[in-house]
């Protein structure tokens, strides 16, 4: 084990999203106990007092299927489930996955929708894509292969204070596109104390470098959600948008198309989010005296390459490739032949189980490291978010949504992706970003197809208010609570409450207006959207 693996391998490290929120306060506790019991009242309303004439205003919307026979029951029984789920998710009155489960339980019982059909969306393509996402992370992590990778795109940045805050923003970033933005902190935070308790014999102390380590702890939370925002694959609200969209609209968001939008956010946020920070925590010193040194120090512990991670970063590099190319090559030769990037995954997944990493017949991966890295509660809450989807489309709950929504359409486009943005940001300040993503995603389809969004066969304009939910609810900078990276950045000792809200805050500015540009700038172009 070398000593970087060490420094992560201690209880303030070793917490995950679902470590957080054990052992809490009685306050919290009581919060999750109101929860509980403010889901069940906000459900039970809706249920008794859901308009009458809904079956009316949604057969009248001009999406309304001529062959389904909507009724007033599977209506209020989904606004229900909605209300419940959102209510308990955002509370956390169990916990996340559980709350996931729900849909298998009320539907089937009400007689809205058979258990087959509900419980379908918990094995999507999406999920699948996502479970290969985690295999490939979990062989980088085991072979410390991204602790390698993310030294060396520090080392190859430069070591001067402003310079290193941006190398460990890139790595961060980086490795935060292909491993959950949790593991990817956990692994660099380490890394930046280590670099900073090395300096600060050269400079006299560490109350000398006081505003440049508040600044590299922050850079290194901030980039792991920035990071994320790049592939499907880098964050749960992600995936959530491509699994709507596949469910209820029958739009298939590929691995290199979504690229396209999110990693020049990714990008341009990295570089806005950097000058934030240099900017509000001015580094005090110019030079590190030795700075390179200690990087290059840190890589000498990890020793040369070794066979198993020159194995791990071909299979790595090979999927990415492929999930890029492979999609382009089909287009370019016109074929029909049926292709889905899960594929490639989980093909990546089954190399690390086969080949085997050392002379002793040790695999790349084995089934006890997946069975205990896998965040199999996080693939559970993806089917849930899926299954109430589905079910927004199928009693007709999103028309009627749209109708109703309809007088939103005299508001100028811009100023609803805007608002979007911001109503999500504000939230996911508060609740699990993935949660968040999962009950506004259906909710803004509907409200996109009353307001006129899809009208003239023009399905795909969804995205111009679901994108804004993916992609504001992993922009959250203000909180310790708001997401892991920022916990663990706040649990550092680094950074205090006030410095955090000091540099989150306009972190979330920019984050609203950028992602208002990428839809108009970007999104538009590359799904076709038509305004």
């Amino acid at each position: 084990m070398t000593q970087a693996t060490q420094a992560t391998d201690t209880p303030q490290f070793r917490q995950s999203e679902g470590d957080l929120a054990e052992n809490r306060p009685p306050r919290e506790v009581n919060f999750q106990y109101f929860g509980l019991f403010i889901g069940l009242v906000l459900a039970a309303l809706i249920y008794v007092f859901f308009p009458a004439n809904a079956v009316e205003l949604v057969e009248q919307s001009v999406g309304a299927d001529p062959e389904t026979e909507y009724t007033h029951h599977a209506l209020r029984v989904t606004a229900a489930v909605t209300v419940l789920m959102g209510a308990w998710w955002m509370t956390e009155a169990i916990p996340l996955a559980a709350t996931a489960l729900v849909p298998i339980i009320i539907f089937p019982l009400a007689q809205v929708a058979p258990i087959s059909t509900v419980g379908a969306p918990y094995a999507s393509a999406t999920i699948f894509l996502f479970l290969g996402g985690f295999l490939l992370a979990m062989g980088l992590q085991r072979w410390d292969v991204h602790r390698r990778i993310a030294l060396m795109v520090v080392l190859a940045v430069g070591t001067s204070p402003k310079r290193l805050i941006l190398g460990f923003m890139v790595a961060t970033g980086f490795m935060s596109m292909w491993v959950s933005n949790t593991a990817t902190a956990v692994v660099m935070l380490p890394i930046g104390i280590s670099v900073l308790k090395l300096t600060a014999d050269t400079v006299g102390g560490m109350h000398n470098q006081k505003k440049f380590a508040t600044a590299l702890m922050l850079a290194i939370a901030y980039a792991a959600s920035i990071g994320s925002l790049g592939t499907l694959i880098g964050t749960p609200p992600n995936a959530l948008l491509a699994g709507y969209m596949e469910t209820s609209h029958g739009i298939t968001i590929g691995f290199a198309q979504w690229m396209l939008v999110g990693l020049p956010v990714a990008i341009i946020f990295t570089a806005l989010a950097w000058l934030v920070l240099i900017t509000v925590f001015k580094p005090e010193m110019d030079e590190i005296p030795g700075g390179r040194a200690l990087i290059k120090e840190e890589i000498a512990k990890l020793g040369p390459w070794t066979v198993p991670q020159i194995a791990v970063t071909l299979i790595f590099a090979a999927a990415a490739v492929a999930w890029i190319v492979v999609p382009l090559v089909l287009d370019a030769l016109g074929t029909e032949f049926i292709y889905d990037d899960a594929v490639v995954g989980i093909i990546a997944g089954l190399l690390m189980y086969a080949i085997p990493g050392r002379k002793d017949g040790v695999k790349l991966l084995d089934w006890k490291t997946t069975n205990d890295g896998v965040p199999w509660d996080v693939l559970l809450l993806f089917g849930g978010g899926l299954a109430l989807s589905g079910m927004f489309t199928k009693t007709g709950l999103s028309l009627w949504i749209g109708e109703v929504a309809k007088g939103l359409g005299n508001l100028p486009t811009v100023l609803l992706i805007f608002a979007v943005a911001a109503l999500v940001l504000v939230l996911t300040e508060f609740t699990s970003n993935t949660a968040t993503a999962a009950t506004f995603l259906p909710i803004m389809g509907g409200v996109a197809t009353g307001i006129g969004l899809t009208e003239g066969g023009n399905e795909h304009n969804v995205l111009l208010l679901t994108i804004p939910v993916a992609l504001a609810a992993t922009c959250a900078f203000m909180m310790p609570v708001a997401t892991p990276p920022n916990a663990i950045a706040y649990g550092s000792g680094y950074v205090k409450m006030g410095e955090m809200l000091k540099g989150g805050f306009w972190l979330n500015v920019i984050a609203v207006f950028l992602i208002t540009a990428t839809v108009y700038l970007i999104a538009i172009p590359v799904f076709g959207l038509v305004l």
